[in-house]
């Protein structure tokens, strides 16, 4: 049996990425992904992480989508075309439960690249255990039959 599905989740693999430990408000991670901040500076303002995946163009697409939770918001950039611009935050409590985006239009044959931008609110306060900052993504790309 063909696998039909590519998932690819935020995790240690990714660059710059760190796990993080989940805040029981967000969305709970599936298995084999985790919330992740900037390895680089694990306790910053903000975190830059990034992925190359490949799409398999043999197969043709049904759908592909991003899944993207955040504590407090980010820009995504895939193949350097921005998919996701959140307006900052200014509210500390504030964190998204998780949105879905269809990317299709976004996707390369071959390789591709996903960067996402987190940012804690305030825009300059620190990742800690009362301002908790971290980013999960997934993306999902089903293929026809």
């Amino acid at each position: 049996m063909k696998k039909h599905t590519t998932i690819i989740s935020t995790d240690g693999s990714w660059v710059n990425a760190l796990e993080i430990e989940t805040n029981r408000a967000w969305v709970q991670p599936q298995a084999g992904e985790s919330y992740v901040w900037g390895e680089n500076d694990p306790y910053g303002p903000a975190a830059v992480v990034a992925k190359t995946f490949k799409v398999d163009w043999k197969k043709r697409i049904k759908k592909a989508t991003l899944f993207l939770s955040v504590d407090n918001y980010a820009i995504v950039l895939i193949n350097g075309v921005p998919v996701v611009i959140d307006p900052p935050q200014d509210t500390l409590a504030f964190y998204n439960p998780g949105r879905t985006f269809h990317i299709e239009p976004f996707l390369n044959e071959g390789e591709n690249d996903i960067v996402i931008a987190g940012f804690n609110s305030p825009s300059n306060a620190n990742r800690s255990r009362g301002n908790p900052a971290g980013i999960l993504a997934r993306i999902e790309i089903k293929y026809e039959h």
